[in-house]
């Protein structure tokens, strides 16, 4: 029983998902970078639907059966697609915004900040740009997720690319999802 502690810790802990910490930061924009700003709405359809969930039952059956319910009940919850993605530079920080939810702020240099998820535990994020990719990384001491957003030439188009781990998940929950303006 000891070892399943952990499972199941993870399974109740927030839902963002290392106790590892990210890469140093290795890009600052430059002044010919792409702005993040706008306002963008969830164009993937049925489809990438689909894919968030199965890509959290893939997670959910690689536990242990008694913890099904439950696990799929946290992750699906911490998978939810947002309608809209609002961006906004506020000085030398980006806000963003998912649908109704807390907006996150950082600069886009890497530094650190706090912000509080959508079950109000506080959790670390640190945003940096790398030429038309915003790289986003959550992590607090359950696990972390990167998301990686990166902008099309029209600026019009935003692709997602969301990795959610944690120590205590066997496999990671990875999906892409499509927004536009």
């Amino acid at each position: 029983m000891p070892l399943l502690a952990p499972v199941l810790a993870a399974v109740l802990a927030s839902g963002v998902t290392t106790v590892e910490r990210p890469e140093a930061s290795a890009a600052v924009p430059t002044s010919d970078a792409p702005t993040f700003e706008g306002k963008f709405h969830f164009s993937g359809g049925q489809k990438e639907r689909d894919r968030v969930a199965e890509a959290v039952e893939e997670a959910v059956q690689a536990l242990l059966p008694f913890l099904h319910d439950l696990a799929r009940k946290r992750l699906s919850a911490a998978n939810t697609i947002p309608e809209t993605v609002t961006m906004t530079m506020k000085g030398d920080e980006l806000e963003l915004r998912y649908g109704n939810l807390e907006p996150m702020r950082a600069p886009l240099d890497g530094s650190v900040r706090y912000w509080h998820n959508h079950e109000g535990a506080r959790v670390k994020i640190k945003l940096e740009q790398r030429g038309n990719t915003l790289v986003q990384t959550t992590w607090n001491s359950g696990g972390r997720r990167i998301m990686r957003w990166t902008l099309g030439e029209d600026g019009k188009h935003l692709r997602l690319h969301s990795t959610m781990s944690s120590p205590q998940l066997p496999v990671s929950i990875d999906y892409r999802l499509s927004f536009r303006q």
